[in-house]
C-alpha cells in the first residue's frame, strides 16, 4: 500500500498503486472506508478486507492487520 491517510484519492496514480481508503474519504473513494483502492487501467478498483489480511504500508514502513475493528496501527519494520 501506498498510504492510508489520504481523504481524496491522487491527481496522478500510476496503476497499480493501493492504498487503504480512511474513513472521511470524498470523491471516488467516499463510501468506501478500510477498502483497498487499486488503480487499474485509469480507474479505480475496490477491494473489502477480510479479518487477517496483512499488508505494508509504505509512507509509514509498518506492517498492518485487517481486525474486526478495523486496520491496525502496525509495526515498524
Amino acid at each position: 500500500m501506498k498510504d492510508r491517510d489520504l481523504t481524496t484519492p491522487p491527481a496522478s496514480p500510476a496503476n497499480g498503486d493501493r492504498y487503504i481508503v480512511p474513513a472521511a474519504a470524498t470523491g471516488a473513494w467516499a463510501g468506501k472506508t478500510h477498502q483497498i483502492a487499486v488503480r487499474i487501467e485509469g480507474a479505480w478498483e475496490y477491494h473489502p478486507p477480510k479479518v487477517g489480511w496483512l499488508c505494508y504500508i509504505e509512507d509509514e514502513a509498518k506492517l498492518s492487520a485487517f481486525k474486526p475493528a478495523g486496520w491496525s496501527a502496525g509495526i515498524a519494520i
